[in-house]
């Protein structure tokens, strides 16, 4: 009989983590799930933490690949799934015991195709909850977008983890493989097309854990303009749509300015003036829009006073 989820673990050199995240899926209080590890190419123990796993628990299961990074080893167990429904956890994170229960309990009796609930934010051991949770139903492609592009990261968060997603809704999406970085947020978008309905609630259920040597910010200078071809993608697909087409403007200048934040505390100049431009490149539609009021005054700090505003920056990086 097939599960009714199935859990995706991409993992890379996680052996600090895995174990640890492995322990929250297996103890969660539904029971019908398949659990795929990908193993993806890595050079410490990860590999035989996953086989020690699938040892003890038939519902376990890895594929060990080479290297080819996080949206390969994605797509590589969609293509193995079973599951009415997917869940992606990333290898160094936790789950609440009532996570998969929460989530495919709503998805089922609401028949949304994507159903997302709040999270924690595990900050080496300081655990605190989403400031702004969502509780909320979208029933139409306008309202799904307005949705996912509200604020910096949407209401329909632009992460692939803390949703389900309902496997046949989306069976022709695949992690796009030409993406470094933010490939999980375009990944959603793509669904979110698709979508017919989507839920949200705002029981936090997910623990996204920030190690003190997160390498969240880790090769940014060599990735960061993944950013910038999606968002060039998602206005290609909105060029008739002048309101989300704005959104998507804001949400390039905020992308702008935290990565201009992360290299000018790590000393790249250079690549803190490429981003400068890209930023004032679009400051005229973002400040003619109805964007926050300090995500303007920014835009013009930068504009015309980048000298000072780079060194405002110093210190600062979230």
């Amino acid at each position: 009989m097939s599960p009714e989820i199935t859990v995706i673990v991409p993992a890379y050199n996680a052996e600090k983590y895995l174990r640890t995240c492995l322990e929250s899926v297996i103890g969660q209080t539904f029971t019908s799930w398949e659990l795929i590890i990908a193993d993806d190419g890595s050079t410490d123990s990860t590999g035989a933490i996953a086989d020690e796993y699938a040892a003890k628990d038939g519902r376990i299961k890895v594929l060990h690949l080479t290297r080819h990074g996080v949206s390969a080893a994605r797509n590589a167990c969609i293509d193995a799934a079973n599951g009415k429904y997917l869940a992606f956890v990333d290898a160094d994170d936790l789950l609440e015991p009532d996570y998969l229960k929460a989530l495919y309990e709503k998805s089922e009796e609401s028949n949304a195709d994507i159903t997302q609930c709040s999270f924690y934010v595990d900050a080496d051991g300081n655990k605190t909850p989403d400031p702004n949770p969502v509780d909320k139903t979208y029933e139409d492609a306008d309202s799904i977008m307005r949705a996912f592009f509200a604020g910096t990261h949407g209401d329909i968060r632009d992460s692939v983890w803390a949703k389900l997603f309902r496997r046949e809704a989306f069976a022709d999406i695949r992690f796009d493989t030409g993406l470094s970085i933010y490939e999980d947020g375009y990944y959603v978008y793509q669904c979110l097309k698709k979508a017919g309905k989507a839920v949200c609630f705002g029981t936090p259920l997910y623990q996204y854990v920030q190690h003190g040597n997160s390498t969240t910010h880790s090769g940014l200078d060599k990735k960061y303009e993944c950013y910038f071809a999606m968002f060039g993608k998602l206005k290609a697909d909105f060029a008739d749509n002048s309101f989300i087409r704005k959104r998507i403007s804001n949400r390039e200048a905020e992308t702008a300015l935290w990565l201009m934040r992360i290299m000018v505390n790590s000393g790249n100049k250079k690549a803190a003036w490429v981003l400068r431009k890209k930023a004032t490149g679009i400051a005229g539609d973002v400040i003619s829009s109805q964007a926050p009021f300090a995500l303007k005054l920014k835009l013009i700090g930068v504009t015309i006073m980048p000298h000072i505003y780079f060194a405002m920056l110093k210190g600062r990086i979230d």
